[in-house]
């Protein structure tokens, strides 16, 4: 007598597998013969999850493997460089210091793992480590590098965030030959309530932004580690900014910050852009799935999400009702992190690639909701024309009002000048 739910498969990949995990895989490797999904947004292959990436230059971005490892990867070439960053444990997070901050004609990488440290070693020779940054007592995060100082910042599951501090003169990380071990500056605790998932800077790099797993969003002075001061009152006990666990019901796994707000994704399903002032959510955009990641593109109006899944949404929050204008399914598993570059945004997924995508191309893309190059086009299946979206008002057509596609138009002129 068979078990309801059970798996009789022959193949040992599938021992201890549920009917509904055996279902889920065939369809991702099903994905994942479709031809349209193995060239669509110029896929480069990483050899392993990418759980995180940053960019360094216009050429070259970094990737954080759970198989331990970081990589830089050839955005010209769509290769990975053959040496990489050894850890012990996932990396989880990387990030870029300042281009002025060169070691030998090089940029300094960061990778944050679950070794609990966080490594800092040459972009251009990435088996070259410098200096490791030690002080977490368990896995680290998220890691983030100041735009124009040797400072970085990062969080872990240990609900602390952490303010290093590298040396000014650069050459200092390699006058002893090895690398050379770097205390916490500063350490902020007592807090957050869970680990911390996510933090970024504001524009400016004077304030820093932290979430996590307590669905809360603390403000930091970046230069001195010390708790911002809300400018109204936000019934916050000690009077400092907080956005408190509420709006967010659960998990917030990615925070960006622009000019005139703050943007954050949830495991609750939904992204949120938050008005700095008051505290309060001035755009709430909902999902039938987990978000992990959410990139605001303001020059444009429209905010892009990805989901677990694979799908990749765009939307257009500038005037009006927010509604989605765009989907790509391009990803075979779960998106990860989205970044932009230009007139580009880049997206990597569990699926073990990262992928690139003109923003005019797909904001202007007129043949329907889901976006398909029209270089692609031929191998989109007929079955594939009308789109089964995850998100709550995706219906399959555009969103947008004759007036609305003016507007956006309009916007769109405004990528000339990046």
């Amino acid at each position: 007598m068979s078990i309801p739910g059970a798996n009789i498969s022959s193949d040992r990949r599938h021992f201890f597998m549920s009917s509904a995990q055996l279902e889920a895989l065939e369809k991702k490797e099903a994905l994942e013969q479709d031809p349209l999904r193995q060239k669509i947004g110029n896929p480069i292959r990483a050899g392993g999850r990418i759980l995180g990436f940053d960019l360094s230059g216009p050429t070259t971005a970094v990737l954080a493997l759970g198989s331990h490892q970081a990589k830089v990867s050839d955005l010209v070439a769509k290769e990975c460089k053959r040496t990489y960053v050894r850890h012990t444990g996932p990396v989880t997070s990387v990030a870029v210091l300042s281009s002025t901050y060169i070691l030998e004609g090089s940029r300094i990488g960061l990778s944050a793992s679950w070794d609990k440290t966080i490594k800092v070693w040459m972009v251009d020779r990435p088996e070259t480590t410098v200096a490791v940054l030690v002080g977490h007592e368990d896995f680290v995060k998220c890691v983030v590098a100041h735009p124009v100082l040797p400072l970085v910042y990062s969080g872990s599951a240990d609900k602390t965030i952490v303010v290093w501090k590298l040396p000014e003169d650069v050459q200092e990380l390699n006058a002893e030959g090895a690398p050379k071990e770097i205390a916490p500056f500063k350490v902020i605790k007592g807090w957050h309530t869970g680990q911390i998932y996510t933090m970024c800077l504001d524009p400016t790099a004077e304030t820093l932004y932290s979430a996590g797993s307590d669905a809360s969003i603390r403000a930091w002075d970046a230069m001195t580690g010390k708790a911002i001061e809300a400018a109204v009152n936000n019934n916050s006990d000690d009077n400092n900014w907080v956005i408190p666990r509420g709006q967010h019901k659960t998990n917030i796994f990615d925070i960006k910050a622009t000019d005139t707000g703050l943007w954050t994704a949830s495991a609750d399903k939904t992204v949120i852009g938050w008005d700095l002032e008051t505290c309060t959510a001035d755009v709430v955009l909902e999902h039938n799935t987990v978000v992990n990641c959410v990139l605001p593109i303001p020059q444009v109006g429209v905010v892009v999400t990805g989901t677990n899944g694979g799908v990749i949404y765009v939307w257009r929050v500038n005037s009006g009702t927010p509604g989605i204008i765009r989907e790509i399914h391009a990803h075979t598993d779960d998106v990860t992190c989205l970044r932009v570059a230009g007139r580009v945004f880049y997206s990597s997924g569990l699926d073990e690639t990262l992928r690139v995508w003109d923003i005019r191309d797909v904001v202007d893309f007129k043949d329907g909701l889901e976006y398909v190059p029209k270089e692609l086009a031929g191998l989109k299946k007929q079955e594939q024309a009308v789109s089964t979206s995850s998100a709550k008002n995706a219906n399959g057509h555009s969103v947008l009002t004759e007036e609305e596609e003016r507007e956006l138009a309009e916007l769109m002129s405004d990528l000339d000048d990046l």
